[in-house]
């Protein structure tokens, strides 16, 4: 049912719809994702450069490509969202009061900015300083010698982490605001709060790293940004 008609479409229409605008937001992925295929050489240089200052290790003949064509489409999936954001609300508008498309168009670009923020912090800061101390762990016993694939992946799944990780302060807020939590509870549980950010810490970077230090990384971002959130809260006067 359409809140601005007050009229009910029909199923059909409803799946017309959806197919017509997941065909708009696979299209939009898959040319940008075709044109940064040409740039990805040059990108992957950059991105590796960035970190280490020896060349990978190649240990399978499909490994270059591969990699290449995951990169492609990390890229053409992150460019092409703001058309994923817009096609979704376009679908949903239909059945959103005003004040419920005020609220998803306030919270989708902060989720954005936020998840930017982690992505930049893992590449700027803790990916160097996580393959720093790998390369010095190892030296004296082994020479440096990283898998482009593998490599590649580490780097792909730990940015993801801290994009997630960096929703923190957006899911904080968004709980006080809807009244499932508060900052006296929060504040209260801080012990158990601290807890789990340990525990999803070590679930999420706990496969990446054995000797345990980007779990560790994790989870003094998390605790880090609970507490910054929590502080913020209590600054602008909310209870």
């Amino acid at each position: 049912m359409s809140l601005e008609t007050d009229e009910e479409m029909p199923l059909t229409a409803h799946i017309e719809e959806l197919v017509r605008r997941v065909m708009v937001i696979l299209v939009a992925s898959s040319v940008v994702m075709a044109v940064a295929f040409f740039f990805s050489e040059g990108l992957l240089d950059t991105i590796w450069d960035n970190f280490f200052d020896f060349a990978p290790n190649v240990y399978h003949p499909f490994a270059e490509i591969l990699t290449r064509l995951k990169l492609s489409a990390v890229v053409g999936i992150a460019l092409a969202f703001p058309v994923l954001v817009y096609e979704t609300f376009e679908f949903m508008k239909p059945g959103l009061y005003p004040n419920e498309r005020r609220y998803f168009l306030s919270v989708v670009p902060v989720s954005l900015v936020l998840m930017s923020l982690g992505l930049a912090f893992a590449y700027f800061f803790s990916l160097p300083l996580l393959f720093r101390y790998f390369i010095f762990y190892s030296e004296g016993v082994a020479t440096a010698g990283l898998g482009l694939a593998e490599t590649f992946n580490m780097i792909l799944l730990t940015a993801l982490a801290f994009g997630i990780v960096f929703q923190i302060p957006l899911l904080m807020s968004l709980a006080v605001k809807m009244d499932v939590a508060s900052v006296r509870w929060f504040n209260a549980k801080r012990i158990y709060v601290w807890g789990g950010c340990v525990t999803v810490a070590a679930l999420l970077a706990g496969s990446l790293d054995p000797t345990g230090v980007a779990g560790l990384m994790v989870a003094l971002t998390m605790i880090s940004l609970f507490e910054a959130t929590l502080a913020g809260l209590k600054l602008a006067g909310v209870e």
